[in-house]
């Protein structure tokens, strides 16, 4: 007796996260090596900065991987939708399963990012440096992980959402819409930066707009709105988009 067939959904899940697993890896390995790096010759004195004992470096770290999380979100519709449909697979399902995946590759990369913290201030302890925050956050010590990896998980799930938008944008219409969509693709990353008050966005807001932070409870509720909007638009691009033949 066979096993019970998986959710559509799930399976594009799987799909997803099994083809991409290699270039994540792949990409952390780099990363990290190049931090190590960064702490190595720092502490071998042949980067001198007089400041290394008062901030830290990881708070600075987040920017490449939602440059790489834009990317990859890019290229989600026009290389999986028409393989994924041509096997019975329905542009529900496959909206569905492609937001699953972006938040579960979100939550990864959040867990990195957050784990990162208490690292670097075991490292700053040991060394009886005191280390501080550079900017605003929706935490205000290491020690608040729940706030940091909500902080990323946000952050990250916008910015692969925006490259998903620019990769659907141009598959669904012609260079100059896609043009125009990318354009508007962004406003949910921008917009959750500037929500979240977070990192130089945050300094921005506080210091030179004097701009304070949405009350917590309400940022939340506000936060998720944004990750719900980018699914919707999402699969209202998709719902009857034509399926465009492979040419490579």
């Amino acid at each position: 007796m066979s096993g019970k067939r998986k959710h559509p959904v799930l399976n594009i899940t799987d799909h997803l996260m099994y083809s991409y697993r290699w270039t994540i890896i792949g990409y952390w390995i780099v990363f990290l090596m190049i931090y190590i790096g960064i702490g190595i010759l720092l502490n071998s004195n042949i980067i001198v900065d007089e400041d290394m004992d008062k901030v830290g470096v990881w708070e600075g770290a987040s920017v490449s991987p939602k440059i790489f999380l834009l990317v990859i979100g890019i290229l989600l519709t026009p290389m999986s939708l028409a393989s994924f449909v041509s096997n019975g697979i329905t542009r529900r399902h496959f909206v569905l399963g492609v937001s699953v995946s972006i938040a579960a590759f979100s939550a990864i990369f959040a867990v990195m990012m957050t784990a990162g913290y208490p690292i670097e201030q075991l490292i700053y302890d040991q060394n009886n440096w005191p280390l501080e925050l550079r900017n605003p956050h929706l935490f205000t010590s290491t020690s608040q992980l729940g706030w940091i990896f909500f902080e990323y998980f946000c952050l990250f799930f916008t910015y692969f959402g925006s490259g998903w938008l620019i990769g659907t944008g141009f598959y669904r219409f012609n260079w100059r819409i896609g043009v125009l969509i990318t354009l508007v693709a962004l406003l949910p990353s921008i917009a959750m930066e500037v929500l979240l008050s977070s990192d130089w966005m945050g300094s921005l807001m506080q210091s030179v707009l004097e701009v304070q932070r949405t009350p917590l409870a309400a940022l939340v509720l506000l936060a998720l709105l944004i990750l719900g909007l980018i699914v919707l638009v999402n699969f209202m691009m998709l719902r009857r988009v034509a399926i465009k033949r492979k040419t490579f």
